[in-house]
């Protein structure tokens, strides 16, 4: 491989970790923004056709997620608000082009009264799409642990893909 190849080479692996680092910008500007009741931040990190499917809700497009953070008699005003943590870890991230796909696991931790509880527990699938040099979330699906979809299939295919390359 001449030196051309290999600078390009590199610059394309550079670029691929940028773009997850700003997935997990995003993913983490999401839970504080959540966590803030910030409710055009946290709009401005969707595309406008942005989905959220969760076990008991679905929420499709800007009006939906900006009427769960910001809806002043709402669960997230009344009992999240200044009050919550939102978390994501272990994440798999994958990048093709100007979209990408990440999954891991949520918890989100809320004070009520002198106790710090996790209320929620769950699984994540999102999608991402590119919008210049940010990445927004087009959609993410939840699941609660132990529920019927606990466990993304598709990163059970990309384990289960990248254990038979190895072999």
């Amino acid at each position: 491989m001449d030196l051309e190849a290999r600078i390009a080479a590199l610059e394309g692996r550079v670029r691929y970790l940028e773009d997850q680092e700003k997935i997990r910008e995003c993913l983490a500007e999401y839970g504080f923004n959540a966590d803030l009741g910030r409710s055009d931040n946290y709009v401005a990190g969707w595309t406008p056709d942005g989905v959220y499917d969760l076990d008991r809700m679905y929420l499709d497009g800007e009006a939906d997620l900006r009427n769960m953070i910001a809806s002043p008699d709402g669960f997230h005003k009344t009992q999240v608000e200044n009050r919550s943590q939102h978390t994501v870890l272990n994440l798999y991230i994958r990048i093709e082009g100007d979209s990408a796909w990440a999954e891991g696991y949520s918890v989100v931790f809320v004070r009520q009264d002198d106790n710090i509880k996790a209320i929620l527990a769950g699984y994540n699938h999102w999608i991402f799409e590119r919008a210049g040099c940010r990445w927004l979330m087009k959609r993410r699906t939840r699941r609660e642990i132990g529920g019927e979809q606990w466990g993304g299939e598709v990163i059970k295919q990309y384990l289960d893909e990248d254990r038979s390359a190895r072999n």
